[in-house]
């Protein structure tokens, strides 16, 4: 499963130069098993999309149903 990027549904922003990729259920970040992370530019978003910084996730809160949580 690869992570394909939905600018509308994942990405947040509050000013100019501040974007939060808050990741869906089944994704985490590859250094930690965060699902959220700040960019300044969408960008630099892409760009560790590309360099494969998402990878599947099965923590327990990816593998329960989260209509559950």
């Amino acid at each position: 499963m690869k992570y394909k990027l939905n600018i509308s549904r994942d990405v947040d922003t509050d000013e100019p130069d501040n974007f939060i990729l808050n990741l869906p259920y089944g994704f985490r970040f590859y250094d930690d098993i965060v699902h959220v992370k700040g960019f300044d530019s969408i960008r630099e978003i892409k760009a560790a999309i590309k360099n494969g910084e998402v990878v599947p996730c099965d923590c327990n809160e990816c593998v329960s149903d989260p209509s559950e949580l």
